[in-house]
């Protein structure tokens, strides 16, 4: 899920949300609607802490990184740069 996805459920649960304390529980709005919203959105936390936890590591694999390291001569450019590629 990407996080154009990501806005578009917590808008919904925010509609809903607005819909239940607007109408409140006289009107039209379904019972349970408070336990959808909470449900959908601990599934969105799931969600949200499984693509932050990725890294992007997919990303960086396919894409590259470009960098710069600039120095004195026999700074350990060279050095830091091994340290990182190995991370």
């Amino acid at each position: 899920m990407n996080f154009v996805l990501f806005r578009i459920h917590i808008l919904q649960c925010l509609a809903n949300v607005e819909a239940y304390i607007d109408f409140g529980e006289d009107d039209a709005i379904e019972s349970d609607v408070m336990k959808d919203v909470e449900n959908e959105v601990t599934v969105l936390i799931e969600e949200i802490k499984h693509h932050l936890g990725d890294k992007k590591k997919g990303q960086r694999l396919r894409e590259g990184v470009r960098i710069a390291i600039l120095g004195q001569p026999n700074a350990g450019k060279s050095t830091l740069l091994n340290i990182l590629s190995k991370l």
